[in-house]
């Protein structure tokens, strides 16, 4: 080659790259973490060393991710979501713009939604030691290991197979291949959804008992996702016809049962909508009466809740209004609590906060405290003023 072509060749060369580094870059954009659970880990591609993966977490072709006893909802692209069970080890491939995106399961198992509004997106690819799957529009779910791949399709269609002898799997099939991929594809149906219990359309108290009626399984697995996002908020597997739902938050949810077969793969899923209002109470105060006072730097507040599934904290204010809030407790499902800190002699408002479902909050009327010097207190006056009388006391704000 000349040096007069080399010379023009090196800047398209740069070009070149530039523009490929830029497509994989913009696609790392939009490939990130949802959310995990519990110790996941990622291995970076440019790393020897795994370091904690989290929430927003952006990946890059190469990365690979370890799940553990956790779990991990990726969003490949806007189109593809790719949820982790526990125990999955998953390297995503490629990510460039312009082609389809590919990960491989190395093991484990990946939930899959592949939906856009293309009529003829990307296709995304899922390799494994053994198998391909690939597809434009559906929900399905790979597991893999060393020896085999399942692939089970509850929505549309996916291209399923050892390299080259793919068949297409239509929704409420599963399919295996093995090491001996040469013979094919084994294709069989999936066990029917169960027949599930009616749920009330707003569930005001927690925890709700969801039943439900099907074959003679030794299992099913139950997943919840949030309406709204499409999160995926757990994963359990039950053995029995029942389970009781607790510690969500207020807003809609979809309940998704599934009976599962030998391998641990579940059948057809029976969707369940559920809407969560819990509504919080205002508590009722017990302890110090209105307008008491302690000689202890560290008093104890007690109340009773009157609400379900209620969590509820203390709170001390310098002024009636609580623009100036001293201490706190911490939220807890508890009825009693101590200040966060050690409150100074003086005149104090105090009033206890209730919470349910995340979002409804109610508080109760303040009632005043004054706090004295520590002194030793007369027997069987613990908690009361005692002792020679102070003559002043710091205002801590407007007494109202």
């Amino acid at each position: 080659m000349s040096d007069a072509l080399l010379r023009r060749t090196l800047p398209l060369l740069a070009l070149t790259a530039s523009l490929a580094m830029a497509a994989t870059y913009s696609a790392a954009e939009t490939t990130r973490v949802s959310y995990t659970t519990a110790s996941v880990q990622l291995l970076p591609s440019q790393s020897e060393r795994s370091v904690p993966l989290n929430g927003g977490t952006s990946l890059r072709a190469g990365d690979e991710i370890v799940s553990g006893a956790g779990t991990a909802t990726i969003q490949l692209n806007e189109d593809v979501e790719l949820r982790l069970f526990p125990r999955t080890r998953l390297q995503i491939v490629e990510l460039a713009t312009e082609s389809s995106p590919r990960v491989r399961l190395i093991e484990g198992k990946v939930h899959a939604r592949a939906h856009s509004g293309d009529w003829n997106p990307l296709p995304v690819y899922i390799e494994t030691a053994t198998a391909v799957a690939l597809t434009q529009h559906s929900t399905f779910t790979v597991q893999a290991s060393a020896e085999s791949t399942l692939v089970r399709v509850t929505e549309g269609m996916v291209d399923f197979g050892a390299p080259g002898k793919a068949q297409r799997i239509p929704a409420g099939y599963r399919a295996s291949v093995g090491t001996d991929g040469h013979t094919g594809v084994t294709i069989r149906q999936l066990p029917d959804a169960p027949d599930v219990t009616s749920l009330p359309e707003v569930v005001s108290t927690l925890p709700l008992e969801v039943t439900w009626q099907g074959e003679d399984a030794s299992g099913y697995r139950l997943d919840i996702f949030e309406t709204a996002s499409g999160e995926w908020i757990g994963s359990r597997e039950v053995t029995g016809n029942r389970f009781d739902i607790g510690l969500l938050d207020n807003g809609g949810y979809q309940i998704q049962i599934a009976t599962l077969d030998a391998s641990g793969l579940a059948g057809m899923p029976a969707t369940v909508p559920m809407e969560v209002r819990l509504q919080a109470q205002t508590a009722t105060l017990s302890y110090p009466a209105p307008g008491a006072s302690a000689d202890d730097d560290m008093p104890e507040f007690r109340w009773q809740l009157n609400g379900e599934n209620e969590i509820a904290r203390v709170e001390v204010a310098s002024d009636r209004n609580f623009r100036n809030v001293i201490a706190t407790s911490e939220w807890a499902p508890e009825t009693q609590a101590l200040p966060s800190r050690p409150l100074e002699p003086g005149v104090y408002y105090w009033r206890v906060v209730t919470e349910a479902g995340g979002k409804s909050v109610a508080a109760t009327e303040p009632r005043a405290l004054t706090v004295y010097p520590n002194r030793i207190a007369n027997p069987g006056n613990s908690g009361d003023v005692s002792g020679e009388q102070v003559t002043s006391l710091p205002d801590r704000g407007n007494r109202g």
